[in-house]
């Protein structure tokens, strides 16, 4: 059974944040973060159904015929577990953007209560700055991963 406490105190911190923006006619705000959020999340079930595709990949892979030359099947397999890291690493990294805006989202309802409604705006706006940056560079890296991909699967035979 998992642990669902984590995901019970990240909920009531986001339900907290969004009542807080929407209290303040801060609706656009609202809505926007929380697309930020349930992108990242989505992001992270895709890539969870991938692992899952990938592994039974593999299991085809394993289960190609012996007649098939050594080499194919090794770098089909090679192939494999460079696209299963690079899951697990953005997957963590997504993980680690959730987890940015949870705290992001704690850090304005403190500033709020703390400074008032400027400093809670500058923190979204910095939360959200700093997450669409890194989004920006994994769209980047992913693209060049890619490219590198396709170049090298030419030499797969």
């Amino acid at each position: 059974m998992t642990d669902t406490k984590p995901f019970m105190e990240e909920n009531d911190v986001l339900k907290q944040f969004m009542e807080l923006l929407n209290q303040q006619n801060m609706r656009e705000q609202s809505q926007d973060f929380m697309e930020l959020f349930k992108y990242a999340a989505g992001m992270q079930l895709q890539l969870a159904v991938m692992a899952d595709e990938l592994q039974g990949v593999r299991q085809q892979l394993s289960q190609l015929q012996e007649n098939q030359p050594k080499q194919v099947k090794e770098n089909l397999m090679a192939k494999v577990e460079r696209i299963q890291e690079k899951i697990t690493d953005l997957s963590v990294r997504l993980s680690a953007i959730k987890d940015h805006l949870v705290e992001t989202a704690v850090e304005a309802v403190n500033a709020f209560k703390e400074k008032g409604r400027t400093e809670m705006c500058r923190v979204v706006q910095k939360g959200i700055s700093s997450v669409k940056s890194a989004l920006a560079d994994y769209r980047e890296h992913l693209i060049g991963d890619n490219q590198k991909q396709q170049s090298d699967s030419y030499g797969v035979a």
